[in-house]
């Protein structure tokens, strides 16, 4: 496996799912009391180059990182990158996780992503024994996995591209003729047959996957998927409990309509893990991430709405009316970028969601949303919104600025990624690409010593010398544009 990484790189990115503060928020809404993650320990098994590691250890400098990974490239890459941002709090290590024991420490949080279904059994059991045996007693786990029976679709595919590959060992090739077979037989099923609906699906999959996660997901010598049931049976033999899943959105069975809802609770019962197991059923669902946490570990599934009045609250939810009408009793719908909707005829929940929308991407902490109000029925509504994913919510306050300063400094991470690149990571622990090449030159200046003025100076030195093609001229005003767009993308910080 370390081979195979070692010929072709697997670049890291930000997974925001895997950020301590998701899963902080996760752990205390279902009862427990997880560590701070401005004050945690942070393992990353399978880590690459650090991509997802290291912004967390930019953005998070009273905590600590380790990220462990076999194939040399990236761990070289991302120490490199490290090096460049002068971090102390991060170390990453070439090793064999089947070395890693109890000397390797504990840690608050520990992140398996991309790993346990590309890896032989025994280097599984590896996993989730780092998983209880370097845990912390209120620790959490995150191990991500391909899932049946939606994954049954996806293994109808990689037996055939397996199996026409069988004698290609150059990388390129591979991919390149696994993607032939797929087009080509893809025009020659019948219209109105499973098989063109499936081939069909499979083409847009690879159309829409860069190469390299092609030649390790797909064409990978070892991809496995389990039922939700065989997964947890195999963590309960490590001492690990379910905890919940990185999306807390995938959890909610009551987000359906009541006759599934109903359905769901004949098949179930009370029983969590079973209830999953059946959601997985019906949506079909591919692919899981899960936390685990240690088998003692006291959890109360309750959910009462008290439990976010300490948290932060963010929305990309909108109100479908156009003037929104926010006097109390009269009802007005919101609706988010998953299509979900909540509807309110609280002035107090109104005013909030219409509020947070238009601060996106910034938060507030639920007690400045109170204004007097009361506070557990304001708390059930907002955290129903945060069930059906029209709500985020966070332990900690936003590390990025609202607005630019006088002197506005940008992500260290994202300036050095802009000179190479217009993707770049924001403090959101996300990836935005930054296309407008002015607006990457802007991201560039932005080292927190220039003012308006020296930007602009700045910008004016960079457009004839041809890195920046454009005739636009530079204004204040224009500037001021550019730099709100930047601090709405969570690339300045506070």
């Amino acid at each position: 496996m370390g081979f195979a990484y070692d010929q072709v790189l697997y670049p890291g990115f930000p997974l925001a799912q895997t950020h301590p503060d998701r899963l902080a928020t996760i752990a205390g809404l279902l009862g427990m009391t997880p560590a701070r993650p401005d004050r945690a320990r942070v393992l990353e098994l399978g880590c690459g180059d650090g991509g997802n590691l290291i912004p967390m250890a930019v953005e998070l400098p009273g905590s600590e990182f380790t990220g462990i990974d076999l194939a040399q490239p990236g761990i070289a890459r991302g120490r490199a990158i490290s090096e460049a941002l002068g971090l102390k709090n991060i170390s990453l290590r070439q090793m064999d996780l089947l070395a890693a024991g109890a000397d390797l420490g504990q840690f608050d949080y520990i992140l398996a992503h991309g790993l346990y279904s590309w890896v032989p059994a025994h280097v599984r059991d590896g996993v989730l024994r780092i998983c209880r045996t370097n845990l912390a007693h209120d620790g959490v786990a995150y191990v991500s996995y391909n899932a049946y029976p939606g994954f049954h679709r996806r293994e109808i595919f990689r037996g055939m591209m397996l199996h026409h590959v069988r004698n290609v060992q150059d990388p390129s090739k591979r991919y390149e003729e696994a993607v032939r077979l797929i087009d080509e037989f893809s025009k020659y099923t019948r219209k109105g047959e499973l098989a063109r609906a499936l081939f069909e699906e499979q083409r847009q999959h690879l159309a829409e996957t860069v190469p390299w996660a092609v030649y390790h997901d797909d064409l990978a010598d070892t991809n496995r998927a389990f039922y939700f049931h065989e997964f947890i049976a195999e963590a309960r033999r490590h001492q690990l409990q379910y905890l919940g899943e990185a999306d807390f959105y995938e959890m909610q069975a009551d987000t359906y309509p009541k006759p599934v809802v109903e359905a769901l609770d004949r098949f179930s019962g009370t029983d969590v893990v079973v209830k999953e197991q059946y959601l997985d059923f019906m949506k079909g669902r591919r692919f899981r991430q899960t936390l685990l946490c240690r088998e003692e570990a006291p959890l109360d599934r309750s959910l009462g709405p008290l439990r976010i009045t300490d948290l932060y609250v963010a929305s990309t939810a909108r109100p479908v009316s156009a003037n929104p009408d926010l006097r109390e009793g009269v009802a007005e719908l919101f609706r988010g970028p998953r299509g979900s909707a909540l509807e309110t005829d609280y002035a107090a929940a109104k005013i909030a969601l219409c509020r947070l929308s238009e601060i996106w991407p910034q938060s507030i902490y639920f007690p400045e949303l109170l204004l007097g109000d009361d506070a557990a029925r304001l708390a059930g509504i907002l955290l129903q919104g945060y069930r059906l994913g029209l709500l985020e919510l966070h332990t900690l306050p936003p590390h990025f600025a609202a607005v630019a300063g006088e002197c506005p400094l940008a992500s260290p991470l994202a300036r050095l990624q802009a000179q190479q690149s217009a993707v770049v990571t924001t403090l959101r622990h996300t990836l935005v690409e930054v296309d407008d090449a002015i607006d990457r030159c802007v991201l560039l200046l932005l080292d927190g010593t220039r003012n308006r003025g020296a930007l602009m100076e700045g910008i004016r030195e960079f457009v004839p010398s041809g890195v920046v093609s454009s005739e636009e001229s530079v204004t204040a005003e224009s500037l001021a544009v550019r730099l709100e767009r930047l601090a709405k993308e969570a690339l300045l910080l506070g």
